[in-house]
C-alpha cells in the first residue's frame, strides 16, 4: 500500500503545470543537443570515410608506380641479356653443359637483385631455374615479351619473359629467358605511407587469388575473393582478432589486379567521447536553467490555475460556483469566463442529453435504451404476472422511402407513433427501437390474451395513412412473446419476439406468437449450414443410385446418382432441407464435387467388373455460374480414366433461367468435352423454345408431375406425348421420371420415349443394395420377368 501511494504521488507531481513546463523546456533542449550531436557525428564519420578512401587511392597509386618501375626495369635488363652472345651460346649448348648457363643466370640475378630466373628451350621446356619447379608446371602462357604472374611452390612471382634469337633478325625463337620479383617485394614499405594498415594484392580471373598480403596467414577472409568487387567504397570484415574497414581499388583500367587497403575499425574513425561529454554538460546546464525558468513562471501562473481547478471540481460535483479568480494574465481571465459559461451550458446540455439518451428525436417515443430499462424493471416487478412484448416492423418501408422520399417516410413514422399512443390496452410502454422497428410492453396480461393483443395492434393499421394528399396503405409484421412462458430473461424474450416476427415475413400474415418449433427450426437451420462441409469430411454423405431403363433395349444401362445426408444426431436429412442451404452458402460446390468423385469412382469399379453403366449427376445454378466446373470435371475424368460419353450432367430449367449467358458458356464447355447435358424437371419451368434451341442439350427429363398419373389422366398423356415429340424433332433423348406402373411404361414405349425411371423399376438404393438388384435384374429374361417379380 505504501509503494502504491508513493507511486500515485509521484505521478501527480509529474503532471503539475510547473513540472510540465520544466519537462517541455528540457525536452526541447535535449532535442537540440541530440540533433547537434547526430549532425556532428555524421559529418565526422563522413570525413573519416573520405580520408580512408583517399588513403587507399594514394597507396594504390604508389603500388601502381612501383609495379610500373619494376616492369620497366625487367624489360630493359632482360632485353640486354637476351642479346648477349655468351648467353645465347650457353642456351645453345645447354643440353651438354647446363651448369655454366645456371652460373651465368645466377650471376645476373645477384647483380640485378631479382628473386627468380628461368630459361626455356625453343619448345618451352625448362633448362635451368633458380627454383625447383615441379614437372607438372605449365609454361603455356609464355608470350612474346610478356609479363605474367606465376604461382610457383605456392608463391606468386611477377615475371618478365623475353625470347632469345640466335640470329638476331630471324623470326625464329630459340629460347626464353625470364626474371622476376617475389610479390612481397611490391608491397614492401607501402604500409609505411600510413601505419596500422594491412595491404593485400588480389587477382580476379578464371581463378581468384590472393597474390600477396601483409595479413597473417589465413587471416584475410575468403569471402573477399567472391565478385562482384565494389571499388572505391568502404566495406567491413572480421578476422579472428580484429574488425577491419577496407577499400578495394583496381591497379589500372585494363588490369585484373586489385589493391585492398584495410584499417582496424577502432583506429579508422575519430573518437566521439570528448564531444559527447561536452554536449552532455551543455544538456545538464540547460536543464538547470529550464528548471529555474519554470519555477518563476509557475508562481505567476499556477496559483490562479489551482483556484480554477477547485472551481471546476465544484461544478463537476453538481454545485454552482459564484466566485472566479482574477489575474493580470489575459488568458487566465478568459479561462475563468469560459468556465463560467461552461457551467451554464452544462445545465442545458444535461437536459438535452437525457432526452437523446432515452427518447427518439423523430417520434418522441422512448428509444431502445429506455425500452430495455423498462422491460428489465417489468420483469423484476411482475411477480407471478405475465409480461408480454410485441416487436413490430413496417413492411416494405424501404420501398416507401425510395418511392415517396425519406421526409414522407419520417412523417409516416411519426403518424405510426401517434396511433400507438392511442392503444391503451394495458400498455406500459410504446418505443421506437430503430428504423421502422417498434416495441410495446404489456403488463398483467394473461397468456390467453396474446392473440387479442397482436390483433389489436394489427387493427391500428387497417386505416390508411394520409400524408400531404398521399394515401398510404401500410402493412406490418408483428412478433409476440410472453414472459415467463417463452423466455425467462430480457434478451431471451426479445429474441423470441424477433423469431416470431421473422416467421411471418413473406407469408402474408400480420402477426405471430412465439412457438418453440420456430426457434428449433432456426437453430437447426443454422447448425446445418455450418455442419455441411464437416459432413463431407466425416463421410456423413452417402450416394444412392436409381436405375434408368432403356426402353428400346429393355436394359438398365444408366443410373441417376442422388446424394443423401445421414446426420449423426438428426438422422436422415431430406435433400430439400440441405441442398437449398448449400446453394445459399456456396457449399453446393463441395457437395457437387464429392458426388462427381464418388460416382466416377463407383463407375470405375463397375467397369472393372465388366459392367458398362452410365451415370447422371445433378448440378445446381451455383455450379453453372462457376466457370471452374468444366476444369474440375475434366480433372476428375482424367483421374479415374472415365469416358466423358458415359457421364450426364442434369440441370433444372430454373437453373438455366438464372444467368443464361454464364450457364450457356459452361454447358458448351462441358458438351465440348463429350459430356451429355440433360434438362431436369422439364415442363415445370419457364424456359422458352428460343432458349432451348440455343442450349447444347442432349436429353429432356419429363417431370414426374406429368408421369405419376399417366395411365389414367388424358391431359398428362397429351402433355407427355407433346414433350416426347418435341424432343424427337429436336434430336434429343427423353427420360420419363415417376414411372410407377406397367400401364405408364407401356404408353411411354408406344410414343417412343427413350428411357424410364421410377419406383416401378426401383427406388434409389445405396450401392450395397443396388449391386444385388442389378445382378438380379440382368439375370432375368426380359422386362416381363422383372415385372412379374415386382408384382
Amino acid at each position: 500500500m505504501g509503494d502504491t501511494k508513493m507511486s500515485s504521488m509521484a505521478i501527480r507531481s509529474i503532471n503539475t503545470f510547473q513540472n510540465r513546463i520544466l519537462l517541455l523546456l528540457f525536452f526541447v533542449l535535449s532535442v537540440v543537443v541530440i540533433v547537434t550531436l547526430a549532425v556532428v557525428k555524421s559529418a565526422t564519420y563522413e570525413h573519416s570515410n573520405i580520408q580512408l578512401i583517399s588513403h587507399a587511392h594514394t597507396i594504390t597509386g604508389v603500388f601502381r608506380e612501383k609495379l610500373s618501375n619494376q616492369v620497366t626495369f625487367l624489360d630493359n635488363v632482360l632485353g640486354d641479356i637476351s642479346k648477349n652472345y655468351s648467353i645465347k651460346k650457353l642456351i645453345a649448348t645447354a643440353d651438354i653443359d647446363s651448369d655454366s648457363l645456371n652460373v651465368a643466370m645466377q650471376n645476373y640475378r645477384n647483380r640485378l637483385d631479382t628473386d627468380i630466373y628461368i630459361t626455356l628451350d625453343e619448345n618451352k621446356r625448362l633448362i635451368v631455374s633458380s627454383l625447383i619447379i615441379p614437372e607438372t608446371f605449365s609454361f603455356g602462357n609464355v608470350t612474346q615479351s610478356g609479363i605474367s604472374w606465376e604461382k610457383i611452390n605456392n608463391k606468386f612471382y611477377l615475371i618478365k619473359w623475353v625470347p632469345v634469337h640466335f640470329v638476331q633478325d630471324s623470326g625464329r625463337v630459340n629460347g626464353w629467358i625470364a626474371m622476376g620479383f617475389h610479390a612481397h617485394r611490391l608491397l614492401e614499405n607501402l604500409d609505411n605511407i600510413k601505419s596500422n594498415v594491412q595491404i593485400s594484392l588480389l587477382k580476379f580471373g578464371e581463378v581468384n587469388s590472393v597474390i600477396e598480403s601483409t595479413f597473417k596467414q589465413n587471416e584475410l577472409g575468403s569471402h573477399l575473393l567472391h565478385p562482384p568487387i565494389k571499388e572505391g567504397v568502404l566495406n567491413k570484415f572480421d578476422t579472428k582478432f580484429k574488425k577491419y574497414v577496407y577499400s578495394v581499388l583496381r591497379v589500372n583500367k585494363k588490369s585484373d589486379l586489385y589493391v585492398l587497403v584495410a584499417t582496424p575499425e577502432e583506429l579508422a574513425y575519430l573518437s566521439y567521447e570528448n564531444l559527447l561529454l561536452e554536449l552532455i554538460g551543455v544538456l545538464l546546464i540547460s536543464a538547470l536553467s529550464a528548471l529555474l525558468v519554470a519555477m518563476v513562471l509557475s508562481r505567476t501562473i499556477t496559483s490562479p490555475l489551482n483556484f480554477l481547478v477547485k472551481v471546476a471540481n465544484k461544478i463537476s460535483s453538481g454545485q454552482t460556483a459564484n466566485e472566479f479568480p482574477k489575474c493580470s494574465t489575459r488568458e487566465v481571465n478568459e479561462l475563468s469566463a469560459a468556465i463560467n459559461e461552461m457551467q451554464l451550458g452544462i445545465k442545458q446540455r444535461e437536459q438535452k442529453i437525457n432526452d437523446l439518451a432515452y427518447f427518439d428525436d423523430l417520434t418522441y417515443l422512448p428509444n431502445r435504451n429506455q425500452f430495455n430499462i423498462q422491460l428489465s424493471n417489468s420483469l423484476n416487478n411482475c411477480k407471478d404476472d405475465n409480461v408480454v412484448i410485441a416487436i413490430l416492423n413496417v413492411d416494405r418501408f424501404k420501398e416507401i422511402n425510395d418511392t415517396v422520399g425519406h421526409e414522407t417516410g419520417d412523417v409516416l413514422l411519426r403518424n405510426i407513433a401517434e396511433r400507438f399512443k392511442s392503444c391503451t390496452t394495458n400498455t406500459t410502454m410504446q418505443a421506437r427501437l430503430g428504423g421502422d422497428e417498434f416495441g410495446l410492453i404489456f403488463e398483467k396480461i394473461k397468456a390467453s390474451q396474446t392473440n387479442l393483443i397482436a390483433t389489436s395492434i394489427a387493427e391500428l393499421f387497417e386505416q390508411p395513412f394520409s400524408i400531404g394528399g398521399l394515401v398510404l396503405d401500410v402493412d406490418v409484421s408483428i412478433g409476440v412473446a410472453v414472459y415467463p412462458d417463452d423466455a425467462t430473461t430480457q434478451q431471451g424474450l426479445i429474441q423470441c419476439a424477433d423469431i416470431a416476427l421473422h416467421s411471418v415475413k413473406g407469408h402474408h400474415q400480420a402477426c405471430a406468437t412465439y412457438k418453440p418449433e420456430l426457434n428449433k427450426y432456426s437453430v437447426q437451420r443454422l447448425n446445418l449450414m455450418s455442419e455441411l462441409k464437416e459432413a463431407i469430411a466425416d463421410c456423413q454423405l452417402k450416394l444412392y443410385y436409381q436405375p434408368k431403363l432403356s426402353i428400346e433395349s429393355n436394359e438398365v444401362d444408366s443410373v441417376e446418382c442422388l446424394v443423401r445426408w445421414i446426420h449423426p444426431i438428426h438422422g436422415f436429412v431430406p435433400p430439400d432441407e440441405f441442398i437449398g442451404l448449400a446453394e445459399q452458402t456456396g457449399a453446393i460446390r463441395y457437395v457437387t464435387h464429392w458426388v462427381l468423385r464418388t460416382a466416377l469412382e463407383q463407375q470405375k469399379k463397375w467397369a472393372a467388373q465388366g459392367d458398362s453403366i452410365s451415370i447422371a449427376v445433378n448440378i445446381s445454378a451455383v455450379d453453372l455460374v462457376d466457370m471452374e466446373l468444366p476444369s474440375s470435371v475434366g480433372h476428375l475424368l482424367s483421374e479415374f480414366g472415365a469416358n466423358p460419353n458415359m457421364l450426364t450432367l442434369e440441370v433444372t430449367e430454373s437453373a438455366l433461367m438464372g444467368d443464361t449467358e454464364s450457364a450457356t458458356r459452361a454447358l458448351y464447355k462441358l458438351r465440348a468435352m463429350g459430356i451429355a447435358i440433360s434438362i431436369d424437371d422439364f415442363g415445370t419451368g419457364f424456359s422458352s423454345m428460343a432458349q432451348l434451341k440455343k442450349m447444347p442439350v442432349n436429353e429432356l427429363k419429363i417431370d414426374k408431375a406429368f408421369v405419376l398419373e399417366l395411365a389414367s389422366n388424358d391431359d398428362d398423356k397429351i402433355i407427355v406425348n407433346t414433350l416426347v415429340s418435341l424432343a424427337q424433332n429436336l434430336g434429343l433423348k427423353t427420360v420419363a421420371e415417376g414411372v410407377e406402373d406397367k400401364a405408364s411404361l407401356n404408353y411411354l414405349t408406344k410414343i417412343g420415349c427413350t428411357n424410364a425411371q421410377g419406383f416401378y423399376l426401383s427406388k434409389p438404393m445405396p450401392i450395397e443394395e443396388f449391386d444385388g438388384w442389378f445382378v438380379s435384374f440382368a439375370g432375368r429374361q426380359g422386362l416381363n420377368d422383372q415385372i412379374a417379380r415386382l408384382a
